[in-house]
């Protein structure tokens, strides 16, 4: 870095390089409601995600990020994966973490990294009404309300957390947890193949 104080205020040429952004990242998401026992099996699979990126699915009441859950599987910089549950009130930036009181229990479970492809699986269960509350205008997760899937690809600072958005797409279409879905996201594309299937 050279300093240039010839003037009354000094100058700088350093040039700060950030990693590249994300690039041809696709989300495949699926999940399975079992309605014995009112649970939600999700699966997040991921291509191309980088070391130190994350992939978040969000389940949003408008289509943007804010006032949305999220669903955020991280690639570490070790390579470790992690799934880990946010909430976005309020255009809340970066997401909070959320737990029971902001609708159902959240369970992960084992994530992989085989082959250059992220995995990232849990469950969602246990939606008793009692132990919900509201935050701000975001309402409590609830597998029979309807979302805007909400998709973001980004980057992961020194500490793992989340950074910023390389990519963030609104889809169309409607979602709810309590109907099997299948959502695939490429993030050049911008494109969404929504499925859904009946309940066996």
């Amino acid at each position: 870095m050279e300093l240039n104080c010839e003037k009354p205020i000094c100058e700088t040429n350093e040039i700060f390089h950030y990693p590249p952004p994300a690039n041809n990242v696709t989300i495949n998401v699926r999940w399975t409601f079992i309605g014995g026992i009112n649970i939600t099996y999700v699966v997040m699979i991921i291509n191309n995600l980088k070391s130190s990126q994350y992939a978040a699915m969000g389940l949003g009441q408008n289509q943007s990020m804010g006032e949305a859950h999220v669903f955020m599987c991280k690639r570490f910089a070790n390579d470790k994966i992690a799934i880990q549950r946010f909430i976005n009130p309020g255009n809340h930036t970066p997401p909070v973490p959320a737990g029971s009181e902001q609708g159902g229990i959240f369970t992960p479970l084992p994530a992989t990294f085989i082959d250059g492809i992220v995995t990232c699986q849990f469950v969602l269960s246990d939606f008793a009404p009692q132990k919900v509350k509201q935050l701000n205008t975001l309402r409590p997760l609830s597998q029979s309300v309807k979302y805007h899937p909400l998709f973001a690809v980004g980057l992961l600072n020194s500490t793992g957390d989340a950074q910023h958005h390389d990519g963030r797409e609104p889809q169309p279409g409607l979602v709810q947890l309590d109907q099997n879905q299948h959502l695939i996201f490429h993030q050049n594309s911008s494109k969404l193949f929504n499925e859904i299937y009946p309940n066996s």
